[in-house]
């Protein structure tokens, strides 16, 4: 089955099947956290398999473990906020884990020459896999949830597929321009802005007025397309980095000619944050 075909079966079949997650709007979102804790654990799978082979990390399971507590840490304490109104527990999860990273490596390690790399790609897998993916569960708290969670995977989702597709039309003669990924085209990235702004122009002005209704919208909904578009292609460039700096071409095998889950979810992860924040600043709602 050749790439053109996987990527189209991705486009009209998974995509579809993870908006669908998002639209059971059940307990604040609960199927769709859910499968995102799942996503989260796996991503750190990967991750740890990448960082591993060009060096030490703390146990696998214990890193899993850890990435996985975060996002479930935030949804429980925004499901439940009178329970934890004088607490932030997913930033509590946080310190909490990077501690058990510290303590377990000061009384596991009997020599402390990799005690430094150790510890700097576990936390780096606790970050990327584990806190970052924590910024969608706090999206899928916000008013009109469901409308800004399709409107944020789309855009990504989107982003990816236009770079691709520009890629490979109009990039033949302009490759090779980043290192960390050589077949990344100037037209792939062009593609990539355009598809990401033109998501988020539809959304807010068209498919859900209401959920980005505010003044001067359209330099605001740009700003937020620029943004996250440019976070999304940091986010899979970064994977490309660690991916490349360990000599892997994949971090899984999960999914039919993409890879691993962290193939699909890189740009995601790294973006969620930036569009909450700017929900936040440029559509006004209460952080949470």
């Amino acid at each position: 089955m050749n790439k053109l075909v996987q990527r189209l079966l991705i486009f009209f079949i998974g995509i579809p099947v993870v908006l669908g997650f998002v639209c059971l709007d059940v307990f604040s979102h609960l199927p769709f956290n859910a499968l995102l804790i799942v996503i989260s654990a796996i991503a750190a799978s990967e991750l740890c398999t990448i960082f591993s082979s060009g060096g030490e990390t703390l146990p696998k399971p214990l890193l899993i473990s850890l990435c996985a507590a975060i996002p479930t840490c935030t949804y429980i304490s925004l499901l439940f906020p009178r329970w934890f109104f004088a607490f932030n527990l997913c930033d509590g999860a946080l310190i909490a884990a990077v501690f058990i990273i510290f303590a377990f490596e000061i009384f596991s390690a009997r020599t402390f020459e990799k005690s430094n790399a150790r510890i700097a790609r576990s936390v780096c897998t606790l970050l990327y896999a584990g806190f970052l993916p924590s910024y969608i569960t706090k999206i899928s708290f916000t008013p009109f949830s469901t409308e800004r969670l399709v409107t944020f995977l789309v855009m990504v989702f989107i982003s990816d597929s236009a770079a691709w597709l520009f890629g490979m039309l109009f990039g033949k003669n302009n490759r090779g321009k980043v290192a960390a990924s050589p077949n990344k085209s100037i037209a792939g990235f062009v593609g990539a802005y355009l598809g990401c702004i033109l998501v988020a122009f539809l959304a807010s002005y068209l498919v859900f007025p209401y959920a980005f209704s505010v003044s001067n919208k359209a330099l605001r909904v740009l700003v937020l397309g620029i943004v996250v578009c440019t976070a999304s292609i940091v986010g899979d460039l970064a994977e490309s980095v660690f991916k490349r700096s360990a000599n892997v071409k994949d971090s899984g095998k999960i999914i039919l000619g993409r890879g691993g889950i962290l193939d699909c979810v890189d740009s995601v992860f790294m973006a969620a944050p930036f569009y909450y924040y700017l929900l936040i600043q440029l559509f006004y709602f209460p952080s949470v």
